[in-house]
């Protein structure tokens, strides 16, 4: 089986930061958060890892960054992404089209816990790990998903290398690239507020990119 090589260092801390940015996004919007996004901070990850990931990322994220310059300050820019969090995510006249949770897209109508929850809290029972009380949502939460894929990619230390890119490749693209590219693909009907679909396609492109670790794809040290 061929292996990538290790991950430098620098990739490795900006795509970890990355990952946590994607949770911050879609855990729903923060005061702090979006006052950081009026300062022009809040993307900085995603930036750091554009020469990496290249091809079509530069577009969606030179979008979203300029998505809070059209309100007059952080705050407005909070009231307008909770609301269009709330209708997207949690509660809208005729159902929600893009659910949070892997479970909802194994087939039509597909209910909460399903067997993506499942195995998802398998994995973190071999992995030794736990979900805190303070998190009530099902393990297959795109957010614990990804903080999954964050412990993965971070476990071996410093320098990630061969078989632990394996293991986040592999998970990245048989259990997340599948369903999230589904419901990036339903986020981009949103025509009113742009800032989540244009998240969302940044998350598919930088799973895709992790997938390639599990892929064997060569990767240069940086």
């Amino acid at each position: 089986m061929k292996t990538a090589p290790a991950l430098s260092r620098r990739h490795q801390e900006d795509l970890l930061s990355a990952i946590k940015t994607i949770c911050r996004i879609f855990w729903g919007p923060d005061p702090d958060d979006c006052a950081a996004m009026k300062a022009g901070s809040f993307f900085l990850p995603f930036e750091n890892l554009k020469p990496a990931i290249t091809g079509d990322f530069a577009d969606p994220l030179q979008k979203i960054k300029a998505f809070p310059e059209d309100f007059g300050d952080a705050d407005l820019l909070c009231r307008q992404l909770a609301e269009t969090f709330v209708r997207l995510f949690i509660n809208a006249k005729g159902g929600i089209q893009a659910p949070l949770y892997q479970s909802c897209y194994e087939y039509e109508n597909a209910p909460l816990m399903g067997a993506s929850a499942v195995k998802m809290k398998n994995r973190f029972e071999s992995s030794g790990l736990t979900l805190a009380e303070t998190i009530t949502e099902p393990p297959d939460h795109l957010c614990i998903e990804m903080e999954y894929l964050y412990f993965l990619l971070d476990k071996s230390g410093s320098r990630p290398k061969g078989s632990v890119l394996y293991e986040a490749g592999s998970f990245a693209a048989g259990t997340m690239l599948p369903w999230v590219s589904v419901f990036a693909g339903r986020l981009q009907q949103e025509t009113a507020c742009r800032f989540y679909p244009l998240a969302s396609r940044l998350l598919v492109l930088i799973l895709d990119w992790v997938a390639g670790f599990g892929s064997g794809k060569l990767w240069e040290r940086n």
